[in-house]
């Protein structure tokens, strides 16, 4: 199963963990939008081009909002934090 995790607050380490331990079992994706931008987790990482600009940082494969969308269905399970 194909998993996204979108996640707009970079302080909750709970579910990166979380995403981590599906990791194992599952394909998993991070997808970092906001605040999230400065997090650096140790997984597919993507993250809102805008908000990466916006926020000056670097290192994360970024994506536009088009993408964002198709991503939507892209992926069997998509859980929103």
């Amino acid at each position: 199963m194909k998993i996204l995790h979108i996640i707009r607050n970079p302080n909750d380490a709970t579910l990166l963990e979380i995403a981590k331990a599906q990791s194992r079992e599952h394909e998993v994706a991070i997808l970092l939008l906001h605040d999230a931008v400065y997090a650096k987790p140790d997984l597919t990482t993507y993250a809102c081009s805008e908000d990466a600009e916006a926020r000056g940082v670097t290192g994360h494969k970024c994506v536009d909002y088009g993408r964002i969308v198709r991503m939507l269905f892209e992926y069997d399970k998509v859980v929103s934090w």
